[in-house]
């Protein structure tokens, strides 16, 4: 398919909040001591990743969540404002907390994560509306919104919309959501046009014992594309008559921190456009490799041109048509 040049309009629901990072060179024994080496302040949380990310990418995402009338909402809405995100839908209650996040991040690259949803899950059914979705291309869910009522159930309500909308649905699901969330979710399987997720996931949302049984049950249900995030080894696309498998970049991670929300970022911009599963997958394998090389996700997210470049060097490097695909496909949206 030809891609296409459009500036991609999009609805996401999750939450938003202040990530502290804390880097640390190793975990101290339970009970233990340890040395903070570098700490870092950004905006995060992991729908507004994908909304930044998005925004980044030349499109115009609209974020629904809720917040405190706090020192970190003050400091969070400038952020979201200046990388492009739209805000309006975003309702500050007086009294309550912004979220935030705590993050340990070691030497690996790897981080644990203690997360404080605060006013997150408010968001109501009752704020949902139809016209939210005219002329959209993509409603994203972040998995975290279907824990608890009654966010939850404005998950669903966005999704009737949408769907009665033709606007394609994406999912990203995390390792707690899969199983706390499961009902929720497995309602909204048969509307997806997109699932990102991992192998444990895939198994605990499926309640099957192996990947190849939990794939084929995920489209059984009507999930259009299934994107199995493989980390450093890249991904795994699959659709009825299709499973590709594309490899990572090898890149020095310092942070896995919104690597897999751009990731899912870049799917979604791949799939807006008109891209290829392969064209896609690239792209976002390489908006997740960015996103790992450095501190902090949210306004640190990677650039347009930060991808272009980075892709550009790495077609140089190994020769891949795809890639060469991905940049004229950019040349044609810039």
């Amino acid at each position: 398919m030809e891609p296409v040049h459009k500036t991609g309009k999009y609805v996401l629901i999750g939450d938003l909040c202040m990530d502290i990072f804390m880097q640390v060179s190793a975990y101290p024994a339970v009970g233990g001591d340890g040395t903070v080496q570098a700490m870092h302040q950004h905006a995060g949380g992991s729908a507004a990743n994908t909304a930044m990310m998005l925004a980044n990418l030349g499109g115009e995402p609209t974020l629904l969540t809720h917040t405190g009338a706090d020192v970190w909402a003050d400091q969070l809405f400038p952020i979201l404002k200046a990388t492009g995100v739209g805000t309006g839908k975003i309702i500050q209650e007086p009294g309550e907390a912004t979220g935030l996040t705590f993050l340990v991040v070691s030497s690996d690259a790897e981080r644990t994560m203690f997360t404080y949803r605060a006013a997150n899950p408010h968001l109501h059914p009752d704020e949902i509306f139809p016209s939210m979705f005219e002329n959209a291309d993509c409603l994203h869910i972040s998995s975290y919104a279907c824990l608890t009522a009654p966010q939850s159930d404005a998950v669903l309500k966005a999704v009737e919309f949408a769907n009665q909308h033709n606007v394609k649905i994406s999912l990203d699901i995390g390792v707690e959501p899969a199983s706390q969330a499961r009902d929720t979710i497995w309602k909204m399987l048969p509307k997806l046009s997109l699932i990102v997720l991992g192998e444990p996931e895939a198994r605990v949302i499926t309640q099957e014992t192996t990947l190849p049984a939990a794939i084929e049950t995920l489209l059984i249900t009507g999930v259009q594309i299934i994107a199995l995030k493989l980390g450093k080894d890249g991904c795994r696309l699959i659709r009825k008559g299709q499973d590709v498998s594309l490899a990572g970049f090898p890149i020095n991670a310092v942070d896995s921190t919104g690597a897999g929300d751009a990731f899912s970022a870049g799917m979604i911009h791949g799939l807006t456009h008109g891209w290829t599963l392969e064209m896609a997958g690239r792209f976002a394998n390489a908006l997740g490799a960015l996103a790992a090389s450095r501190w902090g996700a949210g306004e640190q997210l990677p650039s347009l041109k930060e991808a272009s470049a980075f892709l550009s060097e790495r077609n140089s490097m190994e020769n891949d048509p795809v890639i060469l695909q991905v940049l004229e496909g950019l040349k044609k949206e810039t």
